[in-house]
């Protein structure tokens, strides 16, 4: 069964709702409401994980992954350092923090383009941390 697109040209957002919500929710989760975005993500994930478009799963799959794996990247190297330079070596503050800005920068680059591939109605695999699809 095909699923007809609509034309990017004609149309403002030719790409699923369902797929551009789970972009959105994943930027948002990095910007604003970090954990509640999250949590709205699974919800949505959860709801509709098998839907007919692959499209939809794709997208929700892709940033339900990113979430999981960079949260805990995040967050385990970002207390490892503290944890093996100490809180008190101004060291370990500026690695963390350089650390930390630039995997979060990362994530939220790699977040917009995802929204970008979302609203043309076209499939992304986040680098390194996303999910291999089934082709």
């Amino acid at each position: 069964m095909a699923i007809e697109r609509s034309d990017p040209l004609r149309n403002l957002m030719p790409g699923p709702r369902l797929a551009v919500a789970a972009e959105a929710l994943f930027l948002i989760n990095l910007m604003l409401l970090p954990g509640l975005a999250f949590a709205m993500l699974l919800v949505l994930w959860a709801m509709h994980r098998d839907h007919p478009d692959p499209l939809v799963r794709n997208h929700l799959r892709q940033t339900g992954w990113t979430c999981i794996w960079g949260g805990l990247l995040l967050v385990t190297i970002s207390v490892g350092i503290f944890l093996l330079g100490g809180f008190d070596n101004p060291w370990s503050w500026v690695i963390g923090v350089l650390y930390f800005t630039f995997v979060h920068s990362t994530l939220i680059l790699l977040g917009v383009l995802g929204l970008a591939r979302a609203i043309n109605g076209r499939s992304w695999r986040y680098p390194i941390l996303g999910p291999r699809e089934d082709v």
